[in-house]
């Protein structure tokens, strides 16, 4: 596990989420830190950010990608980026609400029109694409000016005036995805497990399968057989039996 770790903490942009597990009857989570080279899972008692302060140690990111939760927030990385998909979430469900409300609808079409220009900028000459990100940094702030009735979508436009350098990192850098769904994608056979078994019957249990869910997931990405990186690690098994015996 420590050289995952160290190879999340030398990483330039981390994703990161978590989501419950239960460990011998009671809630605990289960943490996903990921990057272009790495992925490390870790399974806690506690969901504060002292389980990211433990896996960072004193290293810092660049740019950190996560949803709006408060401990994620105050991860250690120069900037962040929220995951504009858990937002569109936020949104929709403003409009679901009330389907006749202009923000929520305006700010989820900025959005998604953020994530195509995102999505095309291989196929823009570089001024194309700077056009459409200041129109799209002049749309938002325009439309954060705006106040709307409704409770929640003003708990939103909280949220955005705050965290209004989070919302565009990605048309800044090219390293940088406008999502956080590379860990929920790494998250997702975790939640199969606990919906199947149920819970770990043992702290050594949790942290054995995130051990090994970290050794396969890093694998996978690197092109490795996810098999023979853990038969590396465990070494070659040793026949109980003497040659020529049945």
């Amino acid at each position: 596990m420590e050289p995952i770790q160290n190879e999340i903490q030398q990483s330039k942009v981390i994703y990161s989420d978590e989501t419950g597990s239960r460990v011998d009857g009671q809630n605990w989570w289960q943490w996903v830190f990921c990057s272009a080279t790495a992925v490390l899972h870790v399974i806690r008692s506690n969901r504060s950010v002292d389980v990211i302060k433990e896996v960072m140690a004193d290293a810092t990111a660049e740019v950190w990608v996560s949803d709006c939760y408060s401990a994620q927030m105050k991860a250690p990385s120069g900037e962040r980026q929220l995951c504009l998909a858990h937002q569109l979430r936020n949104l929709q469900a403003v409009v679901d609400r009330y389907p006749d409300s202009y923000w929520p609808r305006a700010l989820q079409a900025l959005f998604r029109s953020a994530i195509h220009s995102y999505n095309r900028r291989d196929h823009l000459s570089p001024p194309e694409f700077q056009a459409q990100v200041q129109r799209i940094e002049l749309i938002c702030d325009w439309l954060l000016k705006r106040t709307p009735d409704q409770p929640e979508a003003k708990r939103l436009l909280k949220r955005y005036l705050k965290y209004r350098n989070c919302l565009f990192v990605f048309l800044r850098r090219t390293d940088v995805s406008p999502t956080n769904k590379v860990s929920e994608r790494n998250l997702r056979p975790s939640v199969v497990h606990r919906k199947v078994i149920g819970c770990f019957r043992s702290g050594w249990g949790a942290r054995a399968y995130a051990a090994l869910a970290s050794v396969i997931a890093t694998a996978a990405i690197t092109g490795a057989s996810p098999f023979a990186t853990i038969q590396s690690l465990l070494g070659t098994p040793h026949c109980l039996f003497p040659p020529g015996c049945e």
